[in-house]
């Protein structure tokens, strides 16, 4: 079954050869979120093995290990079908290398050039509370009693949502790839929908007709199903997150503010590079 997780302190795990590297960048996690649980280790076979007996939250890593790239890291998160935030440190930040982290595999990167207030200021933008997150939802649900609920918890946790019944009435508001993205930060969304519409419906057409990936859209599916296969399936096709039915409250929240953070901290990144 899906472990709703983010009720649990926040993971983070550093991949890092250097042990100062590493030291210093787990005081700037806790000096940002003090309670923050970080799991350090200096290969890709550590890493590996702690990804696989541990939740992890957030990845950042060296791109040279003791061991193997750093990339490898990457690849491991996204065979396994789960969407992690996943971020590369490097000192070598050329044409090369540029082409080489922009990828689905890679989140991010950030040159070691940029120092420790450098990293500070991108890991401040990764992790800020959740009472100073906002955001604005498009929400899809047929169920007008499931949605009022759902809309009353999320407004009172600062976040504009704007509900619709069916995927078709969705794309009414989110008719071309610039109105979604200036309208929405988030898309949250029951599986099952009203004429055997489904959460798949949207997410096709927000990946494929739209073109917005997971870090412009991200995308928190709610489901019933517990069959692994088929949360792997979901993820697969685009989803960022799930969270299964019935819904713990604070799980949902926490889930889609982790969600919020993250896409609000990738656009406000490329404005500032346009």
């Amino acid at each position: 079954m899906y472990n709703e997780h983010m009720t649990e302190a926040f993971k983070v795990l550093i991949a890092d050869a250097s042990k100062l590297a590493r030291s210093m960048t787990e005081r700037l996690v806790k000096k940002i979120q003090p309670y923050t649980e970080v799991i350090a280790v200096n290969s890709v076979e550590q890493a590996l093995n702690k990804m696989q007996s541990n939740r992890v939250d957030l990845i950042i890593s060296a791109l040279r290990l003791v061991d193997d790239d750093g990339t490898k890291i990457c690849e491991y998160a996204r065979e396994n079908h789960h969407y992690l935030p996943v971020i590369i440190i490097s000192g070598s930040v050329d044409n090369r290398l540029k082409k080489r982290m922009i990828s689905s595999d890679v989140t991010d990167y950030i040159d070691k050039a940029a120092g420790q207030k450098g990293l500070e200021i991108f890991l401040q933008g990764l992790l800020r509370p959740d009472d100073e997150i906002d955001g604005r939802i498009l929400y899809i649900e047929d169920s007008m009693v499931v949605a009022h609920a759902t809309k009353k918890l999320l407004q009172n946790h600062n976040l504009e949502i704007t509900h619709k019944l069916s995927v078709t009435d969705a794309k009414d508001v989110m008719p071309d790839r610039n109105t979604a993205y200036n309208n929405f930060e988030l898309v949250l969304t029951d599986y099952y929908l009203k004429n055997n519409e489904t959460a798949l419906g949207m997410l096709d057409y927000a990946r494929n007709e739209l073109g917005l990936n997971k870090i412009e859209m991200p995308f928190v599916i709610m489901t019933g199903d517990e069959n692994t296969e088929n949360q792997k399936q979901i993820l697969n096709e685009g989803a960022n997150d799930l969270i299964g039915k019935p819904v713990n409250q604070e799980a949902l929240v926490k889930k889609i503010k982790f969600q919020i953070r993250f896409t609000q901290f990738h656009r406000q990144k490329m404005s500032a590079q346009q």
